[in-house]
């Protein structure tokens, strides 16, 4: 890639359309990994691993913030 013309200038802008085509052409190039093709099309962000986004990474956050969901209509009284 060249170098970076000043920002405002036609050649930035040149610069800029060129630079966001070739990261365009690069994410969309990627196979989607299998695990995701099942998910829904058009996911072009995420962790780098899968994993990361599993229900049993995710399952002891849900239950904290569903027992702070219960609690919410309660008032403390000291």
């Amino acid at each position: 890639m060249t170098e970076k013309p000043e920002s405002g200038t036609p050649e930035f802008e040149k610069w800029l359309k060129q630079r966001a085509k070739e990261r365009a052409e690069k994410l969309f190039a990627k196979e989607m990994p299998p695990e995701l093709a099942e998910l829904e099309k058009g996911i072009i962000a995420g962790p780098k691993d899968i994993s990361d986004i599993m229900p049993e990474k995710s399952i002891p956050e849900d239950i904290a913030i569903d027992k702070n969901n219960k609690k919410k209509h309660l008032k403390v009284i000291k």
